[in-house]
């Protein structure tokens, strides 16, 4: 009896062991629709840094998740030079989200409006909103030139011109830098150029928004603290006085002082080889940029369809460096201002290339000369020259100044004739006479003259001789002095 029971419960267990095995398999495989499996998961390879948890939230909520975007290094007071950066946070909107166990389909889609704020880069913050409201069908609806529209605003302070009370926030130096400061800047009026210049950059903003560009980053928007022009008390010398930022620049060419240039500027496409101030060649050296503008024409004029504009630009350019010479920013200190300068009819205080210039940043004066144009929108841009004589660390992606720290003094009406190369001699000086004519430094202000870095080195001093090398130099002078006596008493 036993041993029937035991051949009983073995063939019964060959017959229910795959039905068992199978009905396991079907629990566990069941159990993926449950949380226990995430649970497991999570304890196993270390959280949800490894598996993400999909979050229970109410269908009718928009989840979103904020993403960090590593961003440039923060600038700081101490290092001018660097450019200023805001961290970047980018939205990145998920799906909406189901109930993940067991899955729940949405009987019926919400409307309202889901408002999202985002930190976005160069200082720019942007507040966006979907307004979600009730339609017809997909086949109606897609005809509605209001069923997918997108409404853009943009919010700006638009800033006042600084009076000589208010520049002292941009740098509390200056009665310490000129003596007569009080009465300079009590004596001056806002420039209509400053009214202009923040015309061209709401214009600038207005295309950008309406083309969904990029806008004029908050840097440059708020780059000009005031443009004032001064008459000075008692000699009514007329200065034109910005107060802005420093960028730099890197433009200019010219074969008699410089005939080589480095191979990056010789290939780049992005070079300008020219200044708004220039002069006649007064050498046979070719400019070193030439070749390179020619073989740049000879291209476009091979392409289909051919680039009109682009060639046109390219003949003026080869036209201008066979016959002019030009300042170069690595070598010569001058200053960019606004093409806004060449607005209006009044040019009492307009100033001009080639006209004197001298630069304020903290307690220190620097010459330079007016040197070039840049766009209407922007204020505040000098030569690599100048920059690194303002602050070392300066370069082509780095700002001497980028507080609103440096005042361009601008002489108008100053240039010399004929043009020509800066006479470095006569820009320390002219410079000095022009601010003496403004009441003179202040007792500790710094005028910081610059020499010319391409002049030839003087040649090497003959050394003077000593001991015997000076004894026998002596003897023929003595020779000769001996031999004359005799003829001198004869005559006599």
């Amino acid at each position: 009896m036993r041993g029937w029971r035991f051949s009983f419960l073995r063939g019964a267990g060959r017959r229910w062991l795959p039905a068992g095995v199978a009905a396991a398999l079907a629990l566990a495989a069941g159990s993926l629709w449950t949380p226990y499996p995430w649970e497991f998961a999570r304890d196993v390879l270390g959280g949800p840094q490894v598996v993400e948890r999909v979050v229970k939230v109410p269908v009718e909520k928009i989840v979103e998740r904020i993403v960090e975007v590593p961003a440039p290094p923060k600038e700081s007071e101490d290092a001018p030079g660097q450019q200023a950066w805001k961290p970047e946070q980018l939205i990145d909107p998920t799906p909406i989200q189901l109930p993940p166990f067991p899955p729940v389909l949405p009987e019926k889609l919400s409307t309202g409006t889901f408002e999202q704020f985002t930190a976005l880069a160069q200082g720019l913050h942007l507040r966006s909103a979907l307004n979600l409201k009730p339609g017809t069908t997909a086949s109606r609806d897609r005809r509605e030139r209001g069923a997918y529209t997108l409404h853009l605003s943009m919010e700006l302070l638009l800033p006042h011109a600084a009076d000589g009370k208010e520049l002292l926030q941009a740098n509390p130096e200056l009665p310490r830098v000129l003596r007569e400061y009080e009465a300079l800047v009590g004596n001056a009026r806002v420039s209509r150029w400053y009214n202009a210049m923040y015309l061209h950059k709401q214009n600038a903003v207005r295309r950008s928004l309406a083309s969904l560009a990029q806008p004029l980053d908050r840097h440059n928007f708020f780059d000009v603290d005031t443009i004032l022009e001064i008459a000075a008390p008692g000699t009514q010398r007329r200065v034109l006085w910005m107060q802005a930022d420093m960028d730099v620049v890197s433009d200019g060419s010219d074969g008699d002082r410089l005939p080589t240039m480095p191979e990056r500027i010789l290939k780049s496409s992005h070079y300008q080889p020219t200044t708004s101030y220039r002069w006649r060649k007064k050498g046979d050296k070719p400019n070193p940029l030439l070749p390179g503008w020619e073989a740049r024409l000879a291209r476009l004029q091979k392409e289909k369809p051919r680039k009109q504009a682009e060639i046109t630009n390219a003949q003026r350019v080869i036209f201008d460096l066979k016959r002019y010479s030009y300042l170069l920013a690595q070598y010569d200190p001058f200053i960019v201002i606004p093409l806004t300068l060449k607005e209006g009819r009044d040019d009492t205080f307009r100033p001009a290339p080639g006209d004197y210039a001298v630069v304020i940043v903290g307690r220190k004066l620097y010459p330079a000369i007016v040197g070039d144009y840049g766009p209407r929108s922007k204020a505040g841009e000098a030569s690599l020259r100048l920059g690194k004589a303002i602050n070392p660390a300066a370069d082509v992606y780095a700002r001497p100044v980028s507080s609103l720290g440096a005042s361009y003094i601008i002489f108008p009406h100053t240039a010399e004739s004929p043009a020509g190369p800066i006479d470095y001699d006569r820009l320390n000086a002219r410079c000095r006479e022009l601010v003496d004519e403004l009441g003179g430094l202040a007792d500790g202000a710094e005028f910081v003259e610059l020499k010319d870095l391409l002049a030839p080195p003087p040649p090497p001093a003959t050394p003077e001789p000593t001991g015997e090398a000076k004894e026998e130099k002596a003897k023929p002078e003595k020779a000769k002095e001996e031999k004359a006596k005799p003829e001198k008493k004869a005559k006599k």
